[in-house]
């Protein structure tokens, strides 16, 4: 799994547009997914949060154009709530 809050992925953040949080929380996502890919993970869980789901929004885009990706859903976890979508891969 990995935590897309911005507090988990980088310190100082508080200077930081909303747009330049973005960028910076989709890299790591880029990044974490091609090293699942690589590592032959079945499935992972993106913790994204619920707040006003342009994260959730923007990582669901792109998997829906990720060759690897079998599926992912957004659904009530028990440890996660709404916050996560576990995405299953190919």
């Amino acid at each position: 799994e990995i935590d897309l809050h911005i507090e988990h992925l980088l310190n100082g953040h508080a200077k930081l547009d909303k747009s330049e949080i973005l960028r910076i929380q989709l890299q790591h996502f880029q990044r974490f997914m091609e090293k699942a890919i690589r590592l032959g993970a079945p499935r992972v869980f993106v913790i994204h949060g619920v707040g006003e789901g342009k994260l959730r929004d923007a990582i669901a885009a792109r998997l829906r154009e990720h060759p690897d990706v079998a599926k992912f859903k957004n659904e009530y976890h028990h440890k996660y709530g709404y916050g996560a979508t576990e995405v299953i891969f190919r």
